[in-house]
């Protein structure tokens, strides 16, 4: 019987072992991936609200959208604004070249969307395990995201309320016939926040 056994080395059975998929990393090269490609060459917000308000489908053309699922893309973009109004959870911004009426909003807190970010990576279902890792990795990815966030808008985001700000990140858009599609808060997924001129 032993003769006809092979003894392995530690090298070779971790070879023939899969690797452990760990969500935590992958969230994090995904994360660094989204943020490096995203923030590359955004389009200024204001020329691509204008452009959706005219045309949806050219807009996304034009600005080279990300697509997410049917009827979702997403825009790089990059804003310079004013905040007016800022809670722990959300900074408005005042954005020249953005209709007055337009909410802009920066999430700091909840709203951020860890699940976008792994989507426009190009990580699906498949490349994960199964369900619940798939789900930890955008989980993970809001983590990343919101550490980020408030590390730039500090222990008072309040206090930002006169502050000019910087922000490059992920606008979503999703296509609806609803009355008033152009009057929605256009919400931007922060990859790169910046307080001060």
């Amino acid at each position: 019987m032993l003769l006809n056994t092979k003894f392995l080395t530690p090298e070779e059975v971790e070879a023939l072992t899969p690797d452990q998929f760990n969500p935590e990393e992958t969230a994090q090269e995904l994360y660094a991936q989204v943020q490096s490609e995203m923030t590359e060459s955004p389009a200024p917000l204001g020329d691509v609200t204008s452009a959706l308000d005219e045309d949806p489908e050219a807009a996304a053309e034009e600005f080279d959208a990300a697509s997410v699922s049917e009827g979702t893309v997403a825009f790089a973009v990059t804003a310079e604004g004013t905040v007016a109004e800022a809670t722990a959870d959300n900074l408005i911004l005042s954005v020249e070249g953005v209709p007055e009426g337009r909410q802009i909003v920066v999430p700091l807190s909840t709203a951020l969307d860890g699940n976008l970010i792994r989507d426009i990576s190009g990580f699906r279902f498949g490349d994960a395990p199964g369900q619940t890792d798939y789900q930890r990795v955008g989980t993970e990815i809001s983590t990343l995201l919101r550490s980020d966030a408030q590390e730039a808008a500090g222990q008072d985001p309040e206090s930002l309320v006169g502050e000019d700000i910087t922000v490059d990140g992920v606008m979503r858009y999703v296509a609806t016939d609803a009355e008033g599609a152009d009057e929605r808060p256009v919400i931007i997924q922060p990859l790169n926040l910046e307080v001060g001129s």
